[in-house]
């Protein structure tokens, strides 16, 4: 994951125009195997651009940003559903598309609006002295804006000051600015803006000092409504307890088996193309780049709590994987906060035990596979000097305690001593399309109303979650794994994918009238249920910030932290 960095200032010495060195140290962790700065004089001020890259895709490594005539390029992300030769990176076949734009507006629309996959991008047209600037529409991979005393910059990653003003970049469209004016923005959105997408430029404008006019939409093909295909309906169904053949009758279902024939394609093609597409060499092997034989090192890892989302992306994984590698299940457990018996062993921590049994159900189905459990153990002592020196400027500008505690929980997972891996598969996104969490049904169980206002309730809790998702999740989850030179990537949030599971009504995905462990994301129980999983589709849904023990439900995760 690379880390990039565009800085526009208005009367500013040249010598004073530099990146910060404790900021270049946090972007050079994402980007370990090249670096370059190119700065541009545009008369009425200058402009730095630098790339730190992390190789994963194509022969070589692309130097950034890159340079044409017309144009100046930054790229952090993955493309995919394209036809793209192997020998290039997805930075250097986009700078191609670009070129042929020639810098017309509308070419670099279409372009654009035509890329799939989790993507940030920064693109300077040196004739017309104009900005672009954008993140995917899912708003996977992380860019901040922030207002400095002579402009603004935009940067993957930052490093906490005094007296800045610094927010996501709301992942809403493509941005315009003309360098003449810092007063004023263009905004061609993915699509219409609602309520929630409208006030988040409300506070960019505010934060940045500018007003955005909004233009007409792009509306990529796979952001477009499809209507239903099925009908069938879950809660037409009874709960018998101790039915063991429930799921088995579910699936057999005409309409839920072709569902989850669906799924089963679309997930595996996501998973495929995440996989397969990274850089030859591990992370040990990679300053080497002239070994002999070629490694066999872990080149991919799973962020592994043990729960059923990441336990059914190692088990398609190991379709992609060369089955002379390993692959690493790393799991987090920390320290009790009230401390334990002695004859208790230390770190036997709910999501420890669940990556036990489930590692176990993979080992059993995939015998010739070499499944690697790491177990990363932080003492708390551990956890708050690493917060302190190091994690809180990658969590920045997120503050509360839920962002503290997934913040470090995935640092320490993702910075695994003994790890080699340089692609990390999470399982982002699953809870948000399928109905993971409590308070789904808790909305169902509130609900005073008749069989459609009940889904109604549902549907608009998941619709609110699913719309915030980045700026609770995604945005901060990058930084955080991108800081150990890893790219995370989340097979759940893939375009045809999401596409397809939004595209289901409520009742199709999980249902309520079923207990807790067995009818929260269903439709996902019952796809691994399919693939051979047994114990890990009836665990029920624990968060990782209460399974590794980071945190405990007395804490109010909305909670402004005392360390950030």
């Amino acid at each position: 994951m690379c880390g990039i960095f565009c800085s526009v200032g208005n009367n500013v010495p040249l010598n004073s125009f530099n990146i910060p060195s404790a900021l270049k140290v946090i972007l050079k962790n994402r980007g370990p195997d090249v670096q370059d700065e190119v700065v541009i004089d545009y008369g009425f001020g200058k402009i730095l651009f630098a790339g730190f890259v992390l190789w994963q895709q194509g022969e070589s490594v692309q130097k950034q940003p890159v340079v044409e005539d017309d144009f100046i390029f930054l790229f952090n992300g993955d493309i995919y559903n394209t036809s793209k030769p192997e020998y290039m990176s997805d930075t250097s076949w986009i700078a191609e598309r670009l070129a042929e734009c020639r810098c017309e507006e509308q070419n670099i629309l279409k372009t654009l609006k035509r890329l799939e996959g989790p993507h940030c991008l920064i693109i300077y047209d040196k004739r017309e002295q104009i900005l672009y600037f954008s993140r995917d529409a899912l708003g996977r991979n992380s860019l901040l804006i922030e207002r400095t005393r002579n402009g603004f910059q935009l940067l993957s990653t930052s490093h906490i000051e005094d007296k800045k003003i610094s927010l996501e970049l709301p992942p809403l469209g493509l941005f315009r600015v003309k360098l003449n004016d810092l007063n004023s923005c263009v905004l061609y959105p993915w699509q219409p803006l609602n309520d929630y997408s409208a006030q988040l430029l409300r506070n960019l404008d505010l934060a940045i000092g500018w007003k955005t006019a909004v233009e007409s939409p792009m509306s990529p093909d796979w952001i477009l409504n499809c209507n239903p295909a099925f009908s069938y309906n879950f809660y037409d169904f009874q709960y018998i307890k101790n039915d063991v053949n429930l799921f088995k009758n579910l699936i057999d279902q005409p309409e839920i088996k072709d569902t989850l024939s669906i799924i089963h394609t679309l997930l595996s093609d996501s998973i495929k193309n995440r996989v397969r597409n990274m850089a030859p060499f591990c992370r040990l092997c990679m300053p080497k780049l002239n070994i002999s034989p070629p490694c066999r090192h872990a080149k991919l890892c799973i962020l592994f709590s043990g729960g059923l989302d990441c336990t059914i992306l190692a088990l398609l994984a190991n379709q992609f994987v060369p089955v002379n590698e390993p692959i690493e299940l790393i799991n987090v457990a920390f320290e009790s906060v009230k401390g334990q018996n002695i004859s208790e062993k230390l770190w036997d921590v709910p999501d420890r035990k669940t990556s036990l049994v489930s590692v176990n159900e993979l080992k059993q189905l995939c015998p010739e596979r070499c499944w690697d459990l790491l177990e990363v153990n932080v003492t708390r002592l551990e956890l708050q000097q690493h917060l302190i020196s190091r994690i809180k400027h990658l969590i920045y500008p997120l503050n509360t305690v839920l962002d503290e505690s997934l913040g470090c929980a995935f640092w320490f997972a993702s910075h695994c001593t003994h790890s080699t891996a340089r692609v990390a598969l999470i399982g982002s996104g699953a809870d948000e399309l399928f109905g993971g969490y409590t308070r789904y049904r808790n909305s169902f169980k509130r609900c005073l109303g008749n069989d459609l206002e009940h889904q109604l309730a549902v549907q608009n809790e998941l619709e609110r979650d699913w719309q915030r998702i980045s700026a609770r999740n995604l945005s901060r989850d990058d930084r955080i794994i991108a800081d150990t030179g890893k790219t995370a990537r989340s097979p759940f949030i893939e375009e045809n994918f999401v596409k397809f599971i939004r595209s289901l009504e409520v009742y199709q995905k999980c249902c309520f009238g079923f207990p807790e462990g067995v009818g929260d994301k269903l439709l996902l129980r019952l796809y691994g249920y399919q693939i051979g999983l047994r114990d890990v589709v009836f665990l029920k849904k624990r968060a990782i910030q209460f399974g590794s023990r980071i945190a405990n439900k007395k804490q109010n995760g909305a909670h402004q932290s005392d360390y950030l």
